[in-house]
């Protein structure tokens, strides 16, 4: 008989509880959310489930994209392959569109056909926050798989007391693909104003896939930059500036989750991002009513691709400008935060026919308009019950200039959550969440031809085209999640020592998917219409819990991580597609030489996922991965300011298949990075 997720996930909790003997709340493992949840809070003091990487974190890895930094936690899964500039990010079973990504609190709406879209080196962050679960009532559309949030480098991050000028200079090295990766960062202070100037460069051959196998059209080049300037008149305000672009050139399928075929043709494609973001924060020390942040944001993204085996030049232009403004005010036991926001996206293609007149996809011309208003209560009920409850409206609208149509609708997003501090070691908390997902204009509005099957004598002798049919009744995808979490925390269980177990279980369920439907896609009968149209199919049902459980003994950690979701059609109780395996791992690290060197092993093992639509063929077997780091980093004497990072991943050279994906996965890497600060 198979267990449920909640009664195993709460078997693993009371039994802890029942064997452990608390006396302290644990530090070290605490960490801090900006911008995640939209108020700074502690990550135990969240009703939701939340991940931190730091910059630490990062430097450890030595992580290729902010997917690939996230690859370790439960419930994270990286989708897309194992190219670097397409890889995205799965939460608990949902990816692509309805995982939010932001970046210094902006969102990053850029979505097109199979192009990447996460564009931060991870060298330009300072860290990375994953909500795991919808989050609409705190971000709009988008978040009902959870949100990326990510926080860049900024000159505050470097500077100590009575510093004024820092800066360090980085290179790195990576075997699979002879990845080079330069990367550099200055930073200063002068009077009341701080600035950063910071830019990366990669370039790599093909990467292998296992067993000493070469993925053919995998290299890449790249570079990055971000500049930020800060000015702070007095203690109770700061006006902030900041500019970004990436720019990666590669040679890859028109897919490239996929290879090159006769349907996915070999692009040049060259993507350069930018953005420009103004922030402005106030809140004077002599006023709990006010506690403002407000953010004005631009953001482009240009992907221009030579389809060099059809001599064609497509080009897909993503822009939105967006604003939030809110604030936080404390009454006594309450913190009120409310605000408005809105954007407009904006998305122009266009799509060379050369030589294949009526067979390629029509040129897009199209906006997005949202506005949205939240309020989020917290509220001390007693000394150890809390209590948030959020609720957020939102209205959208679509425009086709192309074909001179309109649609619009609304969204009503309530939340609550509940935190009860039972014991000093122990909290519990239990919340539910709506969220939404509007359709794109793509979804929407997209005409023309998909894709072409050539002439085949004696059954086809025309060939057949498919092509786009728009569906402006679309609905937006609605999400209804429930959840609890348990947070232990412990110190002094066996002398010098900490303890942070972390439990969340989820129901998620998922109504309207929008899915992309094809009709009769291999074969076809003449006469016939072929057509391809995103539709409202499914009703989903998402269960499942992650385990995170972080113990420091001294200067030896250990950190276990385990997640499983388990999805399915809610009315056909058949298992969906796309629901990552089940994804079991740990790290165990130990620091040495008076804490200038930690040495540290990995260990994953993912399981076969054998949960499979019943129409469904394809096998997906688990697999084993094991990497080793070491950093060094003297606090002192010749070599202060030197820091080396050295890692081997899939040790092994294991050749796996993540459940879902076409392309194997990176088989061995030596990773070797110095850096040194000044």
């Amino acid at each position: 008989m198979t267990k449920k997720p909640l009664v195993v996930a709460m078997a693993m909790v009371f039994s802890t509880v029942a064997y452990a003997q608390p006396t302290k709340a644990v530090t070290e493992f605490d960490e801090v959310l900006v911008t995640a949840t939209r108020i700074n809070e502690k990550s135990s003091d969240t009703s939701r489930s939340v991940i931190v990487v730091t910059e630490e974190k990062m430097q450890e890895s030595q992580p290729a994209s902010v997917a690939d930094a996230l690859k370790n936690e439960a419930n994270v899964t990286v989708t897309n392959g194992p190219r670097a500039s397409s890889q995205g990010v799965e939460i608990r079973g949902l990816s692509g569109q309805r995982v939010l990504q932001t970046i210094d609190g902006a969102r990053q709406n850029t979505n097109s056909g199979h192009r990447g879209t996460f564009f931060m080196d991870p060298e330009l962050l300072s860290s990375i926050e994953v909500v795991r679960g919808p989050a609409s009532s705190l971000w709009g559309s988008g978040a009902i798989g959870g949100v990326v949030a990510q926080n860049t480098k900024s000159a505050q991050d470097f500077l100590e007391q009575d510093d004024t000028f820092g800066g360090y200079v980085k290179q790195g090295f990576e075997t699979n693909g002879d990845k080079i990766k330069t990367s550099a960062t200055v930073y200063g202070l002068a009077n009341q104003i701080d600035w950063l100037l910071s830019g990366s460069y990669h370039d790599s051959n093909n990467i292998n896939i296992g067993n000493d196998q070469a993925l053919e059209n995998s290299a890449s080049e790249s570079s990055s930059g971000l500049a930020k300037l800060g000015w702070e008149p007095d203690d109770d305000q700061r006006l902030q500036f900041s500019a970004r672009f990436s720019d990666t050139d590669e040679l890859v399928p028109s897919n490239p989750s996929t290879n090159v075929g006769s349907s996915v043709p070999l692009v040049q494609r060259n993507t350069k991002d930018k953005n420009v973001t103004l922030d402005y924060h106030l809140n004077p020390a002599d006023s709990a009513l006010l506690n403002l942040n407000a953010t004005l944001y631009w953001n482009d993204t240009d992907y221009d691709e030579d389809r060099i085996t059809k001599n064609q030049i497509d080009s897909t232009e993503f822009e939105t400008l967006g604003f939030s403004l809110n604030n936080s005010s404390t009454f006594a036991n309450t913190m009120l935060t409310y605000g408005i926001d809105g954007y407009k996206d904006s998305i122009n293609t266009v799509r060379d026919d050369s030589g294949q007149v009526g067979e390629r996809p029509d040129d897009i011309d199209g906006e997005t308009t949202v506005w949205g208003a939240f309020t989020k209560a917290d509220v001390a009920l007693t000394d150890s019950l809390a209590l948030d409850a959020a609720v957020r409206y939102d209205t959208y609208q679509n425009d086709s200039n192309t074909l001179d149509l309109s649609s619009d609708d609304n969204a009503f997003t309530p939340s609550i959550g509940l935190v009860w501090k039972t014991m000093p070691w122990l909290t519990l908390s239990a919340r539910y969440d709506e969220a939404f997902r509007a359709p794109s204009i793509e979804e929407m509005y997209s005409t023309g031809s998909h894709y072409c099957i050539p002439s085949i004598p004696g059954f086809l002798p025309n060939g057949l085209c498919n092509t786009f049919e728009i569906n402006p009744d679309l609905k937006a995808e609605k999400a209804q999640n429930k959840e609890v979490k348990a947070d232990l925390r412990f110190t002094d269980l066996a002398g010098d020592d900490e303890l942070a177990l972390s439990l969340s279980v989820f129901r998620n369920d998922v109504d309207d998917f929008i899915e992309q439907s094809v009709s009769n896609p291999l074969y076809g009968i003449p006469g016939l219409d072929q057509t391809t149209s995103w539709n409202n199919v499914d009703e989903a049902k998402l269960t499942g819990f992650e385990l995170t459980m972080r113990y420091r003994y001294q200067q030896t950690r250990l950190i276990f991580n385990y997640g499983q979701t388990e999805g399915k059609d809610d009315t056909t109780d058949e298992y969906l597609s796309g629901i990552p395996a089940k994804k079991f791992g740990i790290d165990l690290s130990q620091v040495i030489m008076d804490g200038d060197m930690k040495l540290g092993t990995r260990f994953t093992y993912v399981a076969n996922q054998d949960q499979l639509p019943t129409d469904n063929l394809n096998q997906y077997d688990s697999y084993k991965l094991w990497d080793v780091y070491a950093a060094w980093e003297p606090a002192m004497g010749t070599f202060e300011g030197v820091r080396v990072d050295f890692a081997i991943e899939n040790i092994g050279d294991e050749e796996y298949r993540q459940a879902w994906q076409t392309l194997y996965s990176q088989g061995r890497n030596f990773k070797l990075s110095a850096r040194y600060s000044f």
